[in-house]
């Protein structure tokens, strides 16, 4: 009997499973290993099995077929254009197995409901189907419409291979570069969705997971996914998922129906937990992506295992630099995706470790042969990508005479709250507190607000006669000195400028005070519905000069049509500051950037924008360095905390400088190490390449 051939893209039918899609093949002499997606999952079979069957005739022979044309059907074929294809697509493309073109008779025009049809050559329709098409867009707008977009979703599903990205018709936003649509295809073709993406810092390894797994969910293999990442990057991955794939994650914990998504985004911390841990193992999602994955590095610690014992097809690690401390690190990595590929780790300390120095790798060939099958680098400068200046320049402003009252009564008064006697009512109002800090380091107009609201909260106590005194101080004041400063950098620069605000009273204050003296501004804020936000983008990009954004402005959104920003007012957090440029300041952009960050003396922002100056150099960093900077720092606290508590702590301006000076060599420290590792990581990888 001659052994029957099925190709990947094959349609089977199993007695017990049902109907089924072959995904992956692995031939033999005399038989084929067949991994079959059904509708409970992805199960191996063989070709030979007794309860397997092709779908229908000619399905699995596995031989080129010439489809001829049936009489009386109407083929649809002209007038409508060909299917352009990238190079970098048609470039993989050649890797494929060739299936010979249908045969192509001349016709007459095709029918206009099926203008968007892209694979018209193999497709035809009866006669009396085009009729009812006729009669649906008669009856209702749209639904012939939305026939032919099923059609064309079935027929993706049945691509043999991935000859190339069908994702790329259905993103937006994004630049195709050579590099990454190489990646892409690599992954999902010889690496089976399982890798290590390792490119260096700046260069889109976002943007590659996401494409796989936009690949893999048009074409069904994926229903649900996961993604883990550091609590800082939660908000924009899922904003850069939703704007540039279309691809709604729930954030686990914001709300009670996390669990029944489908698509889930969590911090790699909390999803360990024992309370969080098993529920996601027994979700059993389809393909998860792992964010920062060197947090993966020791196999003993509960982020690995946790990773490790996940029933999972598809994984996607992401970091920049693998290796942090040791080559044991590399192993650990690799065994989470592929285990066995680096062998045994005794086997792979005895091959590729130099003996006495865990750090330095040996047999670089061989180990670099071994690592292509399971992991992509890509580095600046094999790409010949070209990253624009960052000019940067710091404003500084005294405030007026009121102004710098409100701050240092506010000052005082936050001191006298946090050294009361009464430690339970400072942590009750510990939040408040804080962001009322951080109002007087953006305007007045903010910090009034708050004092409006913290003013009818009677449990204050005491304390609300100092509550009071603020809010009519406050209120009182009319203008704050860095407006002039930004009127002034709007003189000087006539093209679009974005302005960067953390809260939205100190927006409406700069919306109203611009849009009074004649300038044309667009707004863009957390409670605008995502319509709203992309007609501000638009109006923004088309009609306005001016773009005036709190902190979820323009996550996930291309705004490298603007080469100037201005930061109003500065997080103590650098990697929202970080965020905020890489708005526009990313790859892609070909213009030098000009940044201004406002600041005014003898303020926290001063304070934390010095040290962010001095001890790590932020603003010549690129986008994601931070991030790995701030992960090597040994802190129980967060950043924003961390600068408060200094704040709070500090009797006079000694003791605050010698505090913020304590902490800016922790930061330079954490600089050093990053700037260490990655010269290990270069060494270890780069050179081969």
């Amino acid at each position: 009997m001659p052994k029957q051939i099925y190709n990947v893209g094959d349609r089977i039918i199993h007695e017990q499973f049902g109907e089924g899609l072959i995904v992956e093949i692995r031939r033999r002499d005399f038989y084929d290993i067949l991994e079959v997606a059904f509708a409970d999952g992805v199960r191996k079979v063989t070709s030979i099995h007794p309860q397997i069957s092709a779908k229908s005739a000619g399905a699995g022979t596995g031989r080129s077929r010439r489809r001829e044309r049936p009489q009386g059907r109407a083929a649809v074929a002209d007038g409508l254009p060909a299917d352009d294809e990238s190079p970098e697509e048609a470039d993989g493309a050649s890797e494929s197995a060739a299936v010979e073109a249908p045969e192509m008779v001349a016709s007459e025009p095709g029918h206009p409901l099926l203008a968007a049809w892209s694979e018209p050559d193999v497709t035809y329709f009866e006669e009396e189907s085009l009729k009812l098409l006729d009669l649906l867009k008669k009856r209702k707008r749209g639904d012939a419409r939305r026939f032919v977009l099923r059609l064309e979703a079935e027929h993706l599903v049945l691509s043999k291979g991935f000859e190339r990205l069908v994702s790329l018709e259905s993103v937006r936003d994004i630049e195709r570069y050579t590099y990454q649509i190489r990646a892409c295809l690599k992954v999902l073709r010889e690496m089976r969705g399982r890798a290590l993406l390792a490119d260096e810092v700046g260069l889109g390894k976002t943007i590659e997971a996401g494409v796989v797994l936009k690949e893999y969910v048009l074409r069904g293999l994926v229903k649900s996914g996961l993604v883990l990442c550091p609590v800082s990057l939660v908000t924009q991955w899922r904003e850069e998922l939703k704007h540039k794939f279309d691809l709604d994650f729930v954030v686990h914990g914001r709300t009670a129906e996390w669990q029944k998504a489908e698509f889930v985004i969590c911090s790699l911390d909390t999803a360990k937990t024992i309370r969080n841990r098993d529920q996601i193992a027994e979700r059993s999602y389809d393909l998860v992506i792992v964010d920062e994955a060197h947090r993966l590095r020791n196999h003993n610690t509960l982020g690995w295992k946790f990773i490790h014992n996940l029933p999972t097809k598809y994984l996607l690690l992401l970091t920049a630099t693998p290796v942090q401390n040791d080559m044991r690190e590399l192993f650990n990595l690799i065994t989470l995706l592929k285990p066995g590929t680096l062998g045994t780790y005794r086997s792979f300390r005895k091959r590729f470790m130099v003996r006495g120095d865990k750090r330095l790798p040996k047999n670089t060939r061989e180990l670099s042969s071994l690592l292509s099958n399971v992991m992509i680098r890509t580095t600046r400068g094999g790409t010949a990508l070209v990253f624009p200046q960052r000019l940067v320049q710091t404003v500084r402003f005294e405030l007026t005479g009121p102004e710098r009252e409100l701050y240092d009564q506010v000052s005082d008064f936050i001191f006298q709250m946090a050294h009361a006697s009464d430690d339970t009512f400072y942590q009750k109002w510990h939040f408040i507190l804080m962001v009322l800090q951080k109002e007087m380091g953006s305007s007045t107009f903010a910090a009034q607000r708050t004092l409006e609201k913290t003013r009818h909260n009677y449990e204050l106590g005491p304390a609300l006669a100092g509550i009071d005194r603020l809010h009519a101080l406050a209120k009182s004041i009319e203008h704050n000195a860095k407006f002039d400063g930004l009127l002034k950098i709007l003189e000087e620069h006539r093209d679009k400028v974005i302005v960067f605000t953390q809260f939205r009273s100190t927006l409406e204050y700069l919306r109203r005070s611009l849009e009074k003296l004649g300038y044309r501004t667009s707004v863009f804020h957390g409670n605008l519905t995502p319509d709203e936000k992309e007609a501000a983008v638009e109006r923004f990009r088309s009609e306005v000069q001016v773009f005036i954004s709190t902190e979820a402005g323009g996550e996930g959104r291309n705004l490298q049509f603007c080469h100037t920003i201005v930061n109003y007012d500065l997080p103590w957090n650098p990697m929202k500051v970080e965020q905020r440029i890489g708005r526009v300041h990313r790859l892609g952009q070909t213009h030098d950037i000009y940044i201004y960050n406002f600041t005014t003396d003898d303020t926290v922002e001063s304070y934390v924008l010095d040290i962010l100056m001095r001890k790590i150099n932020m603003f010549e960093l690129v986008i994601g360095e931070m991030d790995m900077i701030l992960g090597s720092l040994d802190e129980k606290t967060t950043f924003e905390n961390r600068v408060f508590q200094i704040w709070t702590s500090s009797r006079d301006r000694k003791e605050l400088q010698r505090q913020f000076t304590e902490f800016g060599e922790q930061l330079t420290f954490a600089r050093k190490r990053y700037e260490t590792v990655k010269d290990l990581d270069s060494a270890i990888f780069d050179s081969e390449a």
